[in-house]
């Protein structure tokens, strides 16, 4: 009887360790400890993107303060153009 109790224990710990454990990882981006947006962490942030077909997109994207526009293929990447971006007014 004691052998059972203890292969019993020993599979409800072993449950308790993997549910922890799949908590843990669905759950970890949520408790970062910093508390700055993913995006305003490198200054990167995607304004839109545009689909134009199958692989091949434009996309405007504004890197701290400078604003790109880049034009992406099934095996090439292009800056098409860049400018400074308008300093935003609180």
């Amino acid at each position: 009887m004691d052998i059972y109790f203890g292969a019993l224990k020993m599979v409800l710990a072993l449950a308790v360790i993997v549910f922890a454990a799949i908590i843990f990882y669905r759950y970890m981006g949520k408790w970062r400890l910093n508390l700055a947006p993913r995006n305003q962490r490198y200054g990167l942030q995607k304004v839109e993107t545009i689909h134009l077909g199958y692989r091949k997109f434009v996309s405007v994207i504004e890197v701290k303060n400078r604003v790109l526009v880049i034009g992406v293929g099934e095996k090439e990447m292009a800056l098409l153009t860049e400018w400074k971006s308008e300093e935003k007014e609180s």
